[in-house]
């Protein structure tokens, strides 16, 4: 369900303006635990709406929390009395990204409901409502149980080297859940030279750089791909980054730089490391 592009015939909490006050940015708190075979989604609510919460009281509605994950087909529907769910998802049972939809929804008929806090426009107004139908829709959320979360400050969770026989120069590829940097055969030979593969410095300060900066220019694009999703986690929760970021393509080098965590200061010491000798002559 997009709450986002839907119209109901009567006032939702957590809808636009519908019923006052709205919803805080505390109204969903998540905890999440993994283990070999269960992610484990400890999900709290928070509202303050008397009237909503007079019909739970009085057993006319209740909490409940939709998930599902589109490349498995998986959905699932949770009841509670109360505002906390405790969701243990099988790893096998789900592939991508998991979808939760948390309401407060009716449980039996309703009849004239009105609430103290409706806005003005449904001033006057009560309505009928059957089981089923929301009272409030709590703020949308995702997990994507394809990004490998401990690994994501590692350019190799989202990028990957290998031969192609179709490019006779180097070709990045973006398409996929990874971005691709595609080597002519002989050029791949020389990559797998222990000593050129073992710089990983170098890597990062040229073609991993330049792959990464091409794909956050196009990212829009592919905003499905693991590797796009991986970048947008991080631009949203790790300290120093925005998202905002991306809507000036002259920032976007910069960013790139961010992301590998400075390749170039990397590069120059690694290689005063390696050749101390020669610089002193």
């Amino acid at each position: 369900m997009n709450l986002n592009n839907i119209s109901l015939p009567y006032p939702v909490l957590g809808i636009s303006d519908d019923i006052l006050p709205m919803l805080t940015e505390d109204a969903v708190q998540l905890e999440l635990s993994v283990d070999e075979r269960n992610y484990t989604f400890d999900i709290r609510l928070n509202f303050d709406n008397a009237d909503i919460q007079k019909l739970i009281d009085e057993d006319k509605a209740e909490f409940t929390c939709e998930y599902d994950c589109s490349r498995t087909m998986l959905r699932c529907c949770c009841v509670e009395k109360e505002p906390h769910f405790i969701i243990t998802v099988p790893r096998r049972s789900v592939n991508g990204r998991i979808g939760f939809n948390c309401f407060v929804s009716v449980k039996r008929p309703i009849a004239n409901y009105s609430n103290k806090g409706f806005n003005m426009d449904y001033e006057g107004f009560s309505f009928d409502m059957e089981p089923g139908d929301i009272l409030v829709a709590f703020p949308q959320f995702h997990y994507d149980a394809d990004i490998k979360y401990d690994k994501l400050q590692a350019a190799g969770s989202f990028m990957q080297i290998r031969e192609s026989d179709l490019h006779e120069q180097v070709f990045f590829d973006i398409s996929g859940n990874k971005i691709e940097i595609l080597m002519p055969t002989q050029l791949y030979q020389l990559y797998c030279n222990p000593v050129v593969k073992s710089s990983a410095e170098v890597m990062h300060s040229s073609l991993v750089l330049n792959a990464l900066t091409y794909a956050l220019l196009n990212i829009e694009e592919h905003e499905q791909t693991t590797w796009a999703k991986t970048i947008y986690y991080r631009l949203d929760n790790e300290e120093g980054f925005s998202r905002s970021e991306l809507g000036e393509p002259s920032n976007v080098p910069m960013l790139a730089q961010k992301l590998l965590k400075d390749p170039y200061s990397r590069m120059f010491n690694k290689i005063i490391i390696s050749t101390p000798n020669q610089l002193e002559d």
